[in-house]
This record gives C-alpha cells, sequence and structure tokens, in this order.
C-alpha cells in the first residue's frame, strides 16, 4: 500500500522572519513586497495573528494594512527562505528516497518501502526540522498526494 507524506511549513516565511525578530512574537506579521503596505505588492505569507484578521497570501498590501493597520509589515528574504528552505529539504531527503518538491515550504515523500510506519516517519521529520531550525511544519499522510495534503491541512 502506498504511503504518501505531504509535509507543509508552518506560515514559513513568518516563521523565519520570527526567529529573527523575537520581539514581533504574538504580533501581526505580514510578508510581502518591500514590507511597504502603502505602496504595489502582495502579501506571501501572514502570521497565524493577522490571519485572524482575513489578511492571507495573494492579498494586496494595502487591503492586508486597511484589515489590520497595526500589523507589522516585513519585505520578503527570498535568500534566506530558500537556506532555510535547502536545510528542511535535506533532512526530508534523509527519511526517503523519493522526496518530490511542491514549492519552496512544502514537498511529498513516498514512504510506502520503509519498515518504519507513516506516523514514526512524520515524527522524526518534525522533530529533526524543529531542531536544526527552530520551526514548525504540518504532516499528513494518505494513500495519495491528494489525500496526504488535505491532511496536512
Amino acid at each position: 500500500m502506498r504511503r504518501i507524506l505531504h509535509v507543509d511549513m508552518d506560515a514559513f516565511f513568518a516563521a523565519i522572519e520570527l526567529k529573527r525578530h523575537p520581539e514581533l512574537a504574538g504580533k501581526p506579521l505580514v510578508i510581502g513586497g518591500a514590507g511597504d503596505p502603502h505602496s504595489r505588492g502582495v502579501v506571501s505569507t501572514a502570521s497565524y495573528e493577522a490571519r485572524r484578521y482575513g489578511i492571507h497570501s495573494a492579498m494586496p498590501l494595502r487591503t492586508a494594512h486597511r484589515l489590520c493597520p497595526q500589523a507589522v509589515f516585513l519585505p520578503v528574504d527570498f535568500r534566506e527562505y530558500e537556506r532555510v528552505a535547502q536545510i528542511v529539504k535535506g533532512i526530508l531527503a534523509r527519511h526517503s528516497p523519493v522526496v518530490e518538491d511542491a514549492g519552496i515550504d512544502e514537498a511529498y515523500l513516498d514512504v510506502s518501502e520503509s519498515a518504519l510506519s507513516a506516523e514514526e516517519i512524520a515524527r522524526a521529520i518534525k522533530r529533526d526540522i524543529a531542531a536544526a531550525t527552530g520551526l514548525t511544519c504540518s504532516i499528513g499522510v494518505g494513500p495519495n498526494k491528494l489525500l496526504a495534503k488535505i491532511a496536512s491541512d
């Protein structure tokens, strides 16, 4: 039976920025464009605190500012996000020989051939990612990519 894991980093860009700026913990944080909510640009990600105001990815920064004017807006730092993503992808490759990249912050792993249960592998991945980066992820398990992705949500 096929066993697929969908690994999705939790609010990836915002989580990285919170590691860099711990003083922003608990505040609504919006990452997008040049970080100026009065200029053109879209939200790349928002912290869970900002999401409570209805802010979501691909929303214009101006709209996000109208919804939550007290939010902290930061520019996108793709170089740093890519650096952390490479650490995460390296961890995933240690847990499965079959890893399909699905974006900077998510991937699918086929763990069908492993002697370990999918749950054991998922727990190990979460532990290893947290130890290496201080970040969290959501992992869904299913017999195919669609169900694994639904499960990770």
